[in-house]
């Protein structure tokens, strides 16, 4: 056997593996008699079937067969003996490999494409100039929230006249198409929320109406959504699908949230725990809480930002048409040439990415580990304030826990995450991001912005 490597480009080259009788002909015989052994044919008995026979039925897909694990097992080793660094796999090259028959022994030669990682810069440090966006949330937000928790937490009363964002409660008589009530037709009591209506003007139509009014309008056509209307009426979502009726809402009570009052009451309700004396207070903690939620947001936007950054400086050049016959190959059936070529860019962006990952792991040790993967599975059992769990509880838990791990899927996922966790703590580390203060309108342009 003789493997050669021949470069054919700055990030291509071509193996050549030689063949000859002696490299896989002993292979082969062993194969054939272990088929001559176990073979039964009619007028033979078991294991004496003759093995020129044997072999003209078998020899050439056994020989193929067993040259295709050679040249597997020899490309395999001859890329760790060299050290290659390669994309994707070898590919077969198809226009440079000879016909080969098989059913004889004689020299054979192979050839394989391959398509090698390429060098590149990749520095991480300030110099990237990649923005981290902390928004900041307005007291005019923060007031919004602040109304929003006080419904939450308010009272319903029984009023004359509706509001905007009133319950109006009332009985359905469905109408026929002269207007009258429908002989038959679907009649029920329920309360219309007209807040969550899509048409404005049939949402203008309960405003201002009192018990003994009488709306008329199309469930349908107000909602939209046959799941509600069949809620609202009473009806299965597939006869909601099908009804354009009007209908005769007549009102029989309205009732009126009261938002709750802000005192050390409402303080204690909606922050436990907390020392807040003020609506003052109050609207500060609403805005540090909001802006804690929307680092999650800051957070993807900055990996985002640091993923185009480092590509555009990495200036990473690959083998563009070997990629693209690989994607074909590793894709058969699912991706055509023509698909290929459209979206290549992407694929080659996703690639440089995956280089630039895989370099930021190996130099600086980012890994997760399975302890790290067992301790959030037992933080679903850990609730906030609670004090130290016992020994036994903690076995029970490692028991539980144990039973998630077989979860292949789950313990992905939550690698993943951890993972990313780890990736993006590494960015924000070696990139220094300027911290950058906006508003959330500010924030969402930005973020929009391609």
């Amino acid at each position: 056997m003789n493997i050669e490597l021949q470069h054919t480009g700055d990030l291509t080259a071509t193996v050549k593996i030689d063949l000859s009788p002696a490299d896989y002909e002993e292979k082969v015989m062993k194969v054939l008699k272990d088929y001559q052994r176990k073979a039964q044919m009619p007028g033979f008995r078991p294991g004496k079937v003759p093995f020129g026979l044997t072999k003209k039925m078998y020899g050439s897909a056994v020989t193929a067969d067993e040259i295709n694990k050679l040249l597997g097992e020899s490309l395999d080793g001859f890329i760790k003996e060299q050290k290659l660094d390669i994309l994707g796999n070898p590919l077969a090259n198809m226009e440079k490999t000879p016909q080969v028959d098989f059913s004889e022994p004689t020299d054979m030669s192979f050839y394989f494409d391959l398509g090698f990682s390429p060098k590149f810069d990749l520095k991480l440090d300030g110099k990237a100039g990649v923005a981290y966006y902390r928004i900041e949330v307005s007291d005019e937000i923060a007031k919004k929230y602040l109304e929003d928790m006080r419904r939450r937490n308010g009272e319903l009363a029984e009023v004359e006249i509706s509001e905007k964002g009133d319950l109006v409660k009332g009985d359905f008589a469905e109408l026929d198409a002269d207007g009258k009530v429908k002989e038959g037709g679907i009649t029920s009591s329920g309360t219309v929320n007209a807040e969550l209506f899509s048409d404005e003007g049939i949402v203008a139509l309960f405003a201002g109406v009192k018990p003994g009014s009488v709306v008329k309008f199309n469930p349908m056509k107000a909602s939209g959504n046959a799941t509600d209307v069949a809620a609202m009426l009473g009806i299965t979502k597939e006869h909601a699908e099908v009804l354009d009726s009007d209908f005769n809402f007549t009102v029989t009570g309205i009732s009126h949230m009261v938002p709750a009052e802000v005192n050390a009451e409402f303080f204690e309700k909606v922050y436990p725990g907390v020392e807040i004396g003020s609506e003052e207070e109050l609207i500060e903690q609403i805005k540090k809480d909001a802006a804690q939620s929307f680092v999650g947001e800051s957070d993807k936007k900055f990996f985002n930002d640091a993923v185009k950054k480092l590509l555009d400086m990495s200036a990473i050049q690959l083998p563009d048409e070997f990629l693209k016959r690989w994607l074909i190959d590793v894709n058969q059936d699912k991706l055509s040439a023509e698909e290929v070529e459209l979206h290549y860019n992407e694929y080659a962006n996703s690639m440089r990415w995956q280089l630039i990952e895989n370099r930021m792991i190996r130099e600086h040790n980012i890994e997760v580990s399975e302890e790290e993967i067992k301790d959030v599975f037992r933080g679903y059992f850990r609730r906030p304030g609670s004090s130290e769990m016992d020994d036994d509880m903690k076995m029970r838990i490692d028991s539980i826990v144990d039973s998630f791990m077989k979860n292949k899927e789950d313990v992905r996922r939550i690698n993943d995450q951890l993972f990313e966790q780890k990736l993006l703590g590494l960015l924000k580390e070696k990139l220094e991001p300027k911290e950058k203060k906006v508003s959330y309108e500010e924030f969402a342009k930005l973020a929009a912005e391609k």
